[in-house]
């Protein structure tokens, strides 16, 4: 047989060395966001830069394309998981011959240039200080969408989205989000009509971050993570990275409010579980990954808040608090713990929204990133749009950018798209608890003695271990039983929860 696959086994072998500097790429990104010595910044800069322009020229080698001609001639050779990865090889080839190296080193140097500006200027409140390398990153972010809107002609904004949510249009997210944008407002004045009425005892305890940590450490322990191939470290932004074997996670810690550090966590470790269940067979080629920022922000948000949002999950963490560090009393009770979870109520930071308002904070982002592509925005422009967008849809203005449009690391770090993976992960995560507990009647009971099996054996089987083998409808359909993303059932959801 391997005859036969002598051209498909070289095409494997030149993506498997572009995966590995890929996963390298990943880990120094981790490095500059933990450990990066202000002084080494821009050396490390141009580091990165080089490496990403190598990459990209791997990616896009004259050879590649008579290879992927000969491979076609072992297409009948070939199982269902190697047409799988043929066909992301060249839809991936396709994409990146569009942009030249020297295009895509100068977007990872402004980029990470961009983003080091950005830890500056948020914790200064100096948005000035940040325009001029955010409008460097929007200007090649645009170049990068039209070039790739050209050649493949289809929407500029869509061609970025591409890269967090493959093959999902912004129509089609667009009308999610309009149903969201008037389901949400009703929502919100009913929950917050009945929650006013609820007794709810604040946490004035002091939480060192050593003792977070530890929290931390034991939930992810219960979630099944695998500290022989991961590791948690603290980053000015909670982040996963790193590659299958080498998961990274990190969170940061509030020691007036320990739910910060611990739910961060709990979200990063639902995004390193679906990397470290990933097919081992194919961990070095596209196949092998997953299938999108949407289905992988699936992941980290049915663990926060499909599970850990939970009366089941409360009664365990209440018991861990008490028994193993001390922490006890009635602010302590997992009928306390829940209501301060499911408080709802405006406010400023999108990574500490509650599950009602956040799709508010998304819906936001995506319709400004939306008229950065398509209408030119600059990025000095932007504070008084994300004003009066928080103004209409959340109801609040924010005091500082620091606390308005600087909250987030995404557009310094060039991810322009990746928004909408966040409430259409949320999205699919009710879709998935909604099956999941269709085929595990006690799968809730279980979380009050921290056991995730259930849930961890029905995502293994009906999303993590697919990679990207099948399509994003197909692994909708496998994995929900729906093959479009369902708002309502996320509507049904929130009214379940708050209301019921």
């Amino acid at each position: 047989m391997s005859q036969p696959l002598k051209n498909y086994l070289k095409l494997e072998e030149h993506f498997k060395q572009i995966t590995h500097l890929k996963n390298l790429a990943a880990l120094i990104h981790c490095d500059a966001e933990i450990n990066l010595p202000p002084g080494s910044a821009p050396s490390r800069h141009q580091e990165i830069g080089t490496l990403v322009e190598v990459i990209h020229q791997m990616a896009t080698a004259t050879s590649l394309k008579p290879l992927m001609q000969a491979v076609i001639q072992e297409v009948p050779y070939l199982d269902a998981w190697q047409k799988a990865n043929l066909t992301i090889i060249q839809k991936d080839y396709e994409h990146a011959r569009c942009i030249s190296p020297e295009l895509q080193g100068a977007y990872s140097i402004a980029t990470s240039e961009c983003e080091f500006t950005w830890r500056t200027a948020r914790k200064k409140n100096d948005f000035k200080a940040l325009v001029p390398s955010l409008n460097r990153v929007f200007d090649l972010a645009r170049q990068i969408a039209h070039t790739k809107a050209k050649h493949f002609g289809k929407d500029p904004y869509d061609m970025l989205m591409d890269a967090y949510d493959p093959d999902r249009t912004s129509q089609e997210v667009q009308a999610v989000y309009d149903l969201l944008k008037v389901e949400l407002p009703k929502l919100l004045a009913q929950i917050t009509a009945k929650q006013q009425s609820e007794t709810v005892i604040p946490l004035s305890e002091t939480i060192d971050e050593q003792t977070q940590k530890a929290i931390g450490l034991r939930i992810m322990e219960k979630m099944g993570f695998n500290f022989d191939k991961g590791r948690l470290d603290k980053s000015a932004h909670p982040f996963c990275n790193g590659s299958n074997d080498d998961v990274r996670l990190t969170t940061r810690y509030d020691e007036n409010n320990f739910f910060t550090g611990v739910f961060g966590i709990i979200h990063e470790t639902g995004h390193g579980l679906y990397q470290q269940n990933l097919p081992a067979l194919y961990r070095d080629q596209p196949v092998g990954q997953a299938q999108g920022m949407t289905f992988h922000e699936s992941q980290s948000l049915i663990m926060e808040c499909q599970t850990c949002i939970s009366p089941e999950f409360m009664q365990f963490l209440a018991k861990l608090l008490r028994d193993d560090f001390g922490l006890k009393g009635a602010a302590y009770s997992a009928e306390n713990l829940y209501k301060l979870q499911t408080r709802v109520k405006p406010s400023l930071i999108r990574v500490d929204a509650d599950e009602v308002t956040y799709p508010l904070h998304v819906i936001l982002r995506f319709e400004i990133e939306k008229a950065i592509i398509k209408d030119n925005l600059q990025a000095e422009d932007i504070p008084a749009l994300w004003n009066a967008k928080m103004k209409e849809y959340v109801g609040i203005v924010p005091p500082t950018d620091s606390d308005g449009c600087m909250q987030d690391i995404h557009w310094p770090a060039g991810s322009l798209g990746y928004f909408p993976a966040y409430t259409n992960g949320a999205i699919i995560g009710s879709m998935l608890m909604k099956a999941a507990q269709a085929k595990y009647p006690s799968l809730k009971k279980h979380l009050s003695d921290g056991n995730f099996e259930d849930l961890n054996t029905y995502l293994n089987e009906k999303l993590r271990c697919w990679g990207s083998v099948k399509d994003s409808v197909d692994l909708l359909q496998t994995a929900t039983g729906h093959q479009k993303i369902n708002p309502s059932i996320f509507i049904e959801y929130l009214q379940g929860k708050y209301l019921g």
